[in-house]
C-alpha cells in the first residue's frame, strides 16, 4: 500500500506537469550520482518546479540543466474525442470552388497553403541546410542574418524586403561560407522538402477546370525564378501571374503587393486564400479584396503533438503527422491516428535501429518473431530490406514449452503467476491440458489436487511438487515436438552464422528463450543477438546484467538508458493486475492471425482461437503506421541521418498518449486481450481495453 502511494505521489509531482516532466527527468538523469547522495537536493528542485509551473502557470523553462536543444511546447493531451483529424473540419474542395464561382480571379498564398514542408517551423529547414554545409551554427548564424538584415532594410529604406543574395552576402561576410553555395545549398533543401498541399492543389485545379485567372501572392526572400521551379516540381502550373515581395519591394503585410495585384487586375472580382490571419487576411481586407482563410495546418495540430523531443527529429515528426491530418483532405478513423501519429516514428526508428545493429554486428539473418514481429517485420523489409529476414512463429505458450530443459519450473512461472494475480479462475485441468500434460492428472489425487481445482496460491507449491515428482513425464509430453520445432529452427536460421531475434520485450523472454534452444538445446554454430523494444525488470526476473553487457539490447528504453522514459512507463497506469503500458505499446505490434501455441505430437502447427473481433482495427492501426513510415522514408531519404531516430524521441508520441487513460477509454475501449497465458483454448479469457482501465 505504502509503494502504491508513493508511485502515485511520484507520478502526479513529477511526471504529470509537462513542463515538471520535461525539466525534472533529464536532471536526474545527468545528476544520477548527486540523486543517490544528496536527495534533499532533488526535492527541492521538484518543489520549484510545481511552484514554477504549476501554481504560477509559467511556460518558460525554470532551468537549462539537462534540456538543451528541446522546444518547449505546452501541448495539451492527445484529442480525446475522436480523431484528430476532425479537429478542423474544411470544407470539400469542390463545395469550396463551387461557393466562389462569381470570383474572376483566385489569388493564393504559397508557403503553407499551397505547398507544404515537413517541419513543424520553416526555419527548421535550415537544420538540413546546416548539416550539409558542415556548419553546426548554421541554424543560428541564418536566422540572426535575416532579421538583422530586415531590420536595417526598414530603417534604411522604409521595406523589409531582402532578397536570399543579401542573406548569402552577410553569411559569407560572417562566416567564410561561400555565398554561391550556401545560396544554392539552401535552394537545392528548399526544393528537395517542399510537396504540394493536396487538399489545395485539388482546389487550385477545380479553379482552373472553372476558367478562373489563377495568381499566385507570397512574402518570400527567394525570386520568382526559384519559386517557379518549386511550383513546377509539385505540379502548380497554368497561373496568370506571380508576385513575390522581395522583387516588388513590398509585401502583403504591409498591403503594398495587394496595390500591385489591385492595378493589374482592376475591375476584376478577387479572392485570396491564404493561411496568415494578418498578411493574407486582414491586409487583403483592408484593400477590398474578399479573402478566404485557411488555417495553417501547424496551428491546428501543433497543441497535440508531443513536448520535449529534440529539437529535428520532433519538428520533423510534427511537420509530418500535422500536414498529414489537417490539410483538410479527408478525415481519418482512432485506430488509424493511433497507428500513424503514436506508433509510426517508433516502429519506423526501430526498425532503423536494428538495420544499423544488424550492418555493425554482420547479422546475416533477422528473426522476427510473431506475433509483435508481423509489423515490424513489413516496416523492415520495405526500408530497410538489405537484410534477410524471417517471420518466425513463436509465443510465450511455445516458449515455456520448450524450455523445460534449461528452466525447469522457472518456466512455469509467468504463466502460473498471471493465473493466481488476476483471479481468472483456471483449473488445473485446463492448464495441463495446455501444455499437453493430460498424462500428469491421475496424480493429481495424491497432492490433494483435483481436475476441477482452481489454480490459487495455496495450491502453486503442490503443482510444483507435482512436476517435480513426475518431470521426466513433463519432458517427455513434448518429446514428440522437439524435433518438429527443432526442423523448423533449423529451416529458419538456414546457413547462417549470425543471427538476432526481434520481439516488442519487456523481459527478452521470447528472444532468450529461443536463443538458448538454439544455442544451448540444438548447439548450432550459430551466436544469436537478442533485440526488443523496451526492457523491464522485475523482482521475480532481473535481466539488468544482460542488458548491461548487451545479450539484450533494447532500443526505447530500460532502466540504464533513457531511464525517465522507462520510470514512466513502469510507474504510470497500472491497475492490480495489468501494466497498461505494455499492453498499449503492444496495440501497434498485434497481427491479423492468432497466436502459435506450438506443434501437435503429428508436427503440425497448433494456433489459439483467432481474435477476429480486433483484425479491422489492428489493420487500420498498421495501415496508419506504415503509412507514416512511407511518407518519412520519402521525404528524407536523402538525409538518411534523419533516420537515427533516437530511441527518447520515438517513445515521446507515446509517453504523450499514456498522459491519460481517457484517451485509450474512449477511443479505444472494445479492443480485446487475452488474460490467461497458458489457458486451455476454449477457456481464454478476454478482457477489453476499457474492461482492464476500470480495474483498480
Amino acid at each position: 500500500m505504502l509503494k502504491k502511494i508513493k508511485d502515485k505521489l511520484y507520478y502526479y509531482f513529477a511526471e504529470k506537469n509537462w513542463g515538471v516532466r520535461q525539466e525534472y527527468g533529464p536532471y536526474v538523469e545527468a545528476h544520477q550520482e548527486e540523486h543517490a547522495k544528496q536527495p534533499w537536493k532533488h526535492w527541492w528542485l521538484l518543489l520549484r518546479l510545481n511552484w514554477h509551473y504549476r501554481v504560477l502557470r509559467r511556460t518558460n523553462p525554470l532551468t537549462q540543466i539537462g534540456i538543451k536543444n528541446v522546444e518547449h511546447r505546452r501541448g495539451k493531451l492527445p484529442y480525446m474525442d475522436g480523431a484528430e483529424s476532425t479537429v478542423q473540419t474544411r470544407i470539400a474542395p469542390i463545395k469550396l470552388v463551387i461557393s466562389k464561382l462569381t470570383y474572376e480571379v483566385i489569388s493564393f498564398d504559397i508557403f503553407d497553403t499551397l505547398l507544404l514542408r515537413p517541419f513543424a517551423k520553416p526555419t527548421d529547414l535550415f537544420f538540413i541546410v546546416g548539416k550539409r554545409l558542415d556548419m553546426p551554427e548554421f541554424h543560428r548564424v541564418r536566422i540572426e542574418t535575416e532579421k538583422q538584415l530586415r531590420e536595417t532594410a526598414h530603417q534604411l529604406h522604409g521595406t523589409w524586403e531582402i532578397t536570399i543574395e543579401d542573406i548569402y552576402e552577410k553569411i559569407e561576410e560572417r562566416t567564410g561560407l561561400s555565398k554561391e553555395l550556401g545560396i544554392k545549398t539552401e535552394f537545392e533543401v528548399e526544393l528537395q522538402y517542399c510537396r504540394a498541399n493536396p487538399y489545395m492543389k485539388q482546389v487550385y485545379q477545380l479553379f482552373q477546370e472553372q476558367g478562373k485567372t489563377i495568381i499566385l501572392c507570397t512574402d518570400m526572400y527567394l525570386g520568382k525564378e526559384r519559386i517557379v521551379q518549386m511550383l513546377k516540381k509539385v505540379g502548380y502550373v497554368g497561373y496568370e501571374k506571380l508576385y513575390v515581395s522581395c522583387e516588388y519591394g513590398c509585401s502583403k503585410s504591409t498591403k503594398g503587393l495587394y496595390k500591385y495585384v489591385l492595378n493589374d487586375f482592376k475591375g476584376k472580382k478577387i479572392l485570396h486564400i491564404g493561411d496568415n490571419v494578418k498578411a493574407d487576411i486582414e491586409r487583403a481586407n483592408s484593400c477590398g479584396i474578399e479573402t478566404l482563410y485557411y488555417q495553417n495546418v501547424h496551428e491546428v495540430g501543433n497543441q497535440y503533438r508531443a513536448d520535449g523531443m529534440t529539437a529535428l527529429v520532433g519538428s520533423a515528426y510534427a511537420g509530418i503527422v500535422n500536414g498529414h491530418l489537417h490539410n483538410g483532405i479527408r478525415q481519418y478513423d482512432p485506430y488509424y491516428e493511433y497507428g500513424f501519429i503514436y506508433g509510426g516514428l517508433y516502429i519506423f526508428g526501430f526498425c532503423a535501429w536494428m538495420y544499423r545493429q544488424a550492418k555493425e554486428q554482420r547479422i546475416e539473418k533477422i528473426l522476427f518473431l510473431s506475433r509483435d514481429g508481423a509489423i515490424y517485420k513489413e516496416v523492415f523489409d520495405r526500408f530497410f530490406g538489405e537484410v534477410n529476414s524471417k517471420y518466425f512463429l513463436w509465443s510465450r505458450v511455445a516458449s515455456i514449452k520448450y524450455t523445460t530443459g534449461n528452466r525447469k519450473l522457472l518456466a512455469f512461472e509467468t504463466s502460473i503467476e498471471s493465473m493466481i494475480q488476476d483471479s481468472l479462475g483456471v483449473t488445473i485441468g485446463d492448464f495441463l491440458a495446455s501444455y499437453q500434460l493430460e498424462g500428469l492428472i491421475p496424480y493429481l489425487g495424491g497432492y490433494d489436487l483435483g481436475n476441477n481445482s482452481i489454480i490459487v496460491r495455496e495450491t502453486v507449491k503442490k503443482i510444483e511438487q507435482l512436476f517435480c515428482d513426475h518431470w521426466d513425464e513433463v519432458r517427455k509430453a513434448n518429446s514428440e515436438q522437439i524435433s518438429a520445432l527443432t526442423k523448423y529452427i533449423k529451416d529458419a536460421v538456414g546457413t547462417a552464422k549470425k543471427i538476432a531475434v526481434v520481439d516488442v520485450g519487456w523481459l527478452g523472454s521470447g528472444p532468450t528463450a529461443l536463443k538458448n534452444i538454439i544455442t544451448k538445446e540444438m548447439k548450432m554454430e550459430c551466436s544469436v543477438a537478442c533485440w526488443v523494444a523496451g526492457a523491464t525488470s522485475t523482482t521475480k526476473a532481473n535481466i539488468t546484467a544482460d542488458l548491461m553487457d548487451e545479450s539484450i539490447k533494447a532500443y526505447l528504453f530500460w532502466a540504464g538508458n533513457n531511464s525517465n522514459h522507462y520510470s514512466t512507463h513502469v510507474r504510470t497506469n497500472r491497475t492490480s493486475r495489468n501494466r497498461l503500458n505494455n499492453m498499449f505499446i503492444e496495440m501497434f505490434t498485434q497481427a491479423c492471425h492468432p497466436s502459435f501455441s506450438g506443434f501437435d505430437n503429428s508436427g503440425e502447427m497448433k494456433f489459439n482461437l483467432p481474435e477476429v473481433e480486433n483484425y479491422r482495427k489492428i489493420a487500420a492501426i498498421h495501415q496508419g503506421i506504415i503509412d507514416f513510415c512511407k511518407i518519412y522514408y520519402e521525404t528524407f531519404q536523402n538525409d538518411p541521418f534523419m533516420f537515427m531516430i533516437p530511441g527518447y524521441d520515438a517513445y515521446c508520441p507515446f509517453r504523450m498518449a499514456i498522459r491519460n487513460r481517457a484517451f485509450f477509454k474512449n477511443n479505444f475501449a472494445d479492443f480485446a486481450f487475452p488474460q490467461v497465458i497458458g489457458a486451455k483454448i476454449y477457456r481464454e479469457t478476454v478482457n477489453t481495453v476499457g474492461e482492464l482501465i476500470d480495474i483498480k
